[in-house]
């Protein structure tokens, strides 16, 4: 009798815990989009452009409007695609309304404190510009819905692009090794801005998302303009403005590695040349509380530990972008790169991604440094002494619960379980079933053990 209630139990152990997979795998979030009606109290003939999932279709606002969402089916976030920063606007729920738009995220995720039928967003002038609006119900988001952070209030690195795609292009794995992998602080800002493009600042966020980065980047005031040499360059952008521009990124972020461009601007780009020479004076400058003293002020002075630019020929190193990152599922900082620089459909027919020729991403050299020069090779922070922070925690101020896209469904299936009782949780009774088949397993193999042990020697 034993041996079979040990066989049985034996035979139920994998169909609990390999049939449990289902209970602890969060439901999918529906979309809800297509059935939501949407109703608009200015400009109503436009209203289909919010829902038809193309952003170069938009609705514009004329002075306070007000955007009506309503679904049969309680939806319990949104998904806000603007063409350009948003302007402070409010979301009016049962709950009440909070003000958004603060962060000026162009990819915009909302979640509500409990499911809705009804939601009113009040835009205040004309420049809020909606490409489309996304409704899911509760559950666990697509990966395609970006939930963006504030900018660190400090980074362990701050990349300094000329253009949205340089940061792929010529940064290479930086961003897939160091964000998605290593799970470091980095911060990207942008010495131009393509707002005069459409197409492109969307192509950044995405490029950005895909690679690991949720710091949402600084995007300068400086319109991006080619310049065929450097002289050119100066002329477009004064000195001082883009001066002031990179100590106060230095200062704001306090990073301990900077990543910024060849000094000849790759293939002779002017602006990359000039981002490049502002960064060095700005180095120079930074740690002085008499240079750009508005900037001092407000973020204090910082000395940056150590610099690297691409393609410097002294103290150079080659970057590794082949290793394996488990973080995004076996695939290489370098394929992870390509990945990101594909979400830049308009600049597809210009650029590759290399790790090879005059242009190689993985070639860097150690421009600057106060820690002392590197050894070992092959790392942006050899001597650099500190502890992998955790994840920093999204500031909001609209105080909404915003989901983080580290949160795993069974971490999230634990604190349920938590919260609730322990009856009336599938999860809970698979649990029970799970430790009552162990302690009968483990009694039955004591019994028998027992009884084994009593037989007469031979």
């Amino acid at each position: 009798m034993k041996r079979l209630l040990l066989q049985f139990c034996i035979l139920l152990l994998p169909f609990i815990f390999f049939g449990s997979h289902n209970t602890f795998a969060a439901e999918q979030a529906a979309e809800l989009t297509a059935g939501c009606v949407f109703t608009t109290s200015q400009n109503s003939s436009d209203v289909w452009a919010l829902k038809d999932g193309n952003r170069t279709t938009r609705y514009c606002s004329a002075g306070e409007t007000n955007i009506k969402l309503t679904n049969e089916q309680p939806f319990k976030s949104l998904y806000i695609i603007w063409d350009t920063p948003p302007q402070p606007w409010t979301l009016a729920a049962e709950q009440g309304s909070l003000p958004f738009g603060s962060y000026g995220f162009i990819h915009e995720f909302i979640e509500l404190q409990s499911p809705q039928n009804t939601v009113t967003l009040t835009v205040n002038n004309d420049k809020n510009t909606i490409c489309d609006i996304y409704v899911f119900a509760e559950g666990e988001l697509p990966a395609w819905v970006q939930l963006w952070q504030p900018p660190y209030q400090d980074a362990d690195m701050l990349l300094l692009p000329t253009h949205a795609d340089d940061e792929h292009l010529f940064f290479g794995g930086t961003m897939p090794y160091y964000a998605g992998e290593k799970g470091l602080k980095v911060q990207v800002a942008y010495l131009t801005n393509h707002w005069a493009e459409p197409y492109r600042p969307h192509e950044l966020i995405d490029g950005l998302w895909e690679v690991g980065i949720t710091a949402y980047p600084v995007i300068s005031g400086f319109a991006d303009r080619y310049a065929g040499s450097l002289e050119q360059a100066q002329r477009l952008y004064k000195q001082e403005d883009v001066m002031a521009y990179q100590v106060e990124q230095l200062r704001r972020f306090k990073p301990d590695v900077v990543v910024g461009h060849d000094v000849n601007g790759e293939y002779g780009h002017g602006v990359h040349i000039y981002n490049t020479l502002t960064l060095q004076k700005a180095l120079e400058r930074s740690n002085d509380p008499t240079q750009y003293p508005s900037s001092a002020q407000q973020y204090g002075v910082w000395d940056v530990p150590k610099t690297y630019l691409h393609l410097y020929d002294k103290n150079t190193m080659l970057m590794d972008w082949n290793i394996p990152l488990k973080h995004f599922g076996g695939k290489s900082a370098i394929e992870m790169a390509k990945q990101g620089f594909a979400k830049h459909v308009s600049q597809q027919k210009y650029f590759t991604v290399e790790d090879y020729g005059p242009y190689d991403c993985r070639k860097f050299g150690l421009y600057r440094t106060t820690v002392g020069p590197d050894v070992i090779g092959g790392d942006f922070f050899e001597n650099i002494c500190f502890e992998v922070p955790e994840s920093q925690p999204v500031s909001v101020e609209e105080q909404l619960e915003i989901k983080k896209p580290e949160t795993t469904p069974a971490a999230k299936e634990i604190q349920e379980n938590a919260d609730d009782k322990i009856i009336g949780k599938p999860s809970a009774w698979v649990a029970l079933l799970a430790c009552l088949a162990v302690g009968l397993t483990t009694g039955a193999a004591t019994i028998l053990a027992y009884r084994k042990s009593r037989k007469p020697k031979h």
